[in-house]
């Protein structure tokens, strides 16, 4: 992206010989929204007829920038950059957006610093709670922010997570049988079990969730990988078919076995000081070339000295 300008090139394909402009780009994955910006910026008639083989000019430009105070010492790793998105692999005690008490320690902040000097909207696509770690995926212009809120929606965009959780998972079944298991191999050495339960907002509380008839939609997979006698809790990799906010959290207490050092719904900080929860991988198609792309952030510190 050169100066806030994303630049696109697009060569007519026969099926769209005689089709207007606006239903070329709106094959492209550009929104209604989008559309009305490029006519507006660019002065192209949406109405314009195509001719197979013809060439598409597209400038796709950020006129406006997010009020985010930039912050050039907070510490983060870029997993992967191109034209139209960022990866970072976030560290805990880091919130995602600036808020009331966090104005300068949020990843707004370190990208805001990334891209300083520049016309630039902090678009994050996967949001992390403060406390957990790992990938998160931001979008840099308003086409590949378009496209990924519509991957989000379609849940094509596949997050993994890898916790530490309280007791022995593998008797989850035995404790509730209400949950459901997709796979159930070798005595208990592989596990595999569906948490489907709606979650809502706990009445008079802002941030606290919790399960509940009324609540919405929520599906985790949970994969049981590592028992740790020494301290009775479980290795485990979640997968998330919806988003929720808390999601993990809220279902691995609803089942009774909670993430550790989770200061909302288990607070024992004896092994860990923050909730031992890491967003480990992301699976995804690149938003222009549809090329399918995986991103894997390394297990931090805390949770290895744990589990090594």
């Amino acid at each position: 992206m050169d100066n806030g300008i994303r630049k696109l090139i697009y060569i007519v394909p026969k099926r769209f010989d005689g089709k207007y402009l606006k239903d070329f780009l709106a094959s492209q994955g550009f929104s209604q929204e989008l559309i009305k910006h490029i006519k507006k910026t660019l002065g192209l008639d949406m109405f314009h007829i195509l001719s197979s083989g013809e060439e598409i000019k597209i400038d796709i430009i950020e006129d406006e920038s997010s009020n985010i105070e930039p912050n050039p010492n907070l510490k983060y790793e870029i997993l992967y950059e191109d034209e139209d998105m960022i990866i970072v692999n976030k560290p805990s005690d880091m919130p995602i957006h600036p808020s009331q008490g966090n104005h300068l320690n949020t990843l707004g902040n370190a990208i805001s610093a990334h891209f300083s000097g520049q016309n630039f909207v902090y678009r994050p696509i996967t949001r992390l709670d403060r406390d957990t770690s790992g990938v998160c995926l931001i979008a840099k212009n308003k086409f590949s922010a378009s496209i990924f809120s519509e991957h989000i929606a379609k849940n094509l965009i596949k997050r993994s997570y890898i916790g530490l959780v309280k007791g022995n998972i593998y008797n989850a079944l035995y404790i509730n049988p209400n949950l459901k298991s997709i796979k159930h191999l070798n005595d208990f050495t592989d596990l595999e079990l569906i948490i489907d339960s709606p979650i809502k907002r706990v009445n008079d509380s802002t941030i606290e969730r919790c399960v509940a008839p009324d609540g919405e939609l929520a599906i985790t997979k949970v994969f049981a990988l590592k028992y740790y006698e020494k301290h009775d809790i479980s290795l485990c990799k979640f997968i998330l078919l919806t988003g929720r906010t808390h999601q993990i959290r809220v279902h691995m207490k609803h089942i009774g076995y909670p993430i550790i050092g989770d200061f909302l719904y288990n607070p024992d900080y004896s092994l860990i000081k923050r909730q031992a929860l890491h967003s480990s991988e992301l699976l995804m198609n690149h938003p222009i070339t549809h090329e399918m792309m995986r991103f894997d952030a390394k297990v931090p510190d805390d949770i290895n000295e744990i589990i090594l």
